[in-house]
């Protein structure tokens, strides 16, 4: 079993970290982390090369996603102004050479089929409702399915910080046992 745990959050002790940390001690299998903002994971230029070979010619972090070899994949992030942070965005842009594969160039690539969830840390009044178009996308893209019933948010953390948070932490110890599961 491998994990895929895509970070959002460009703060290393912050809560989107500790609601990872508490994932990751319940997890089974190899677990490789993906930072979105200290990988150097370039967006999408739309340079187009992408049309004619639907592989993407930047070589960077974006690898470990493209190589598909992983059996569930998680977003843990923290939502900004009712999405996600720019960095996640940018790193989901460049999932561009799979959409033009699948919509334009009409050859979809075989992907093996993974459990997705999610992880999402707000403060303010915890809107994380526009996160959910990039999300269903990505997760689209990926051939990830799960994530609507397997989302964990902490929609509080400006007075109640995620560590603290009863109910998040015991929702990605549950995320950690369905992601355990061989299904």
């Amino acid at each position: 079993m491998k994990t895929l745990i895509v970070n959002g959050s460009p703060r290393p002790n912050g809560n989107t970290a500790a609601l990872i940390a508490q994932l990751r001690k319940h997890l089974e299998g190899e677990v490789i982390e993906l930072s979105a903002f200290r990988s150097d994971i370039a967006p999408c230029t739309d340079c187009r090369a992408c049309w004619t070979t639907a592989r993407c010619v930047g070589r960077d972090e974006m690898d470990v996603i493209y190589g598909d070899d992983f059996d569930n994949v998680v977003v843990a992030s923290p939502v900004y102004f009712c999405t996600l942070p720019g960095k996640m965005l940018s790193l989901i842009s460049r999932m561009q050479p799979w959409h033009v594969a699948m919509f334009f160039l009409k050859k979809p690539l075989v992907l093996k089929k993974k459990k997705a969830a999610v992880i999402l840390t707000a403060g303010g009044k915890g809107n994380a409702s526009g996160a959910n178009h990039h999300l269903r996308a990505f997760f689209r893209m990926l051939n990830a399915e799960g994530w609507m019933e397997h989302m964990v948010v902490s929609p509080s953390t400006d007075t109640i910080p995620a560590w603290e948070d009863e109910q998040a932490m015991a929702g990605v110890r549950e995320m950690a046992l369905w992601l355990n599961k061989d299904e």
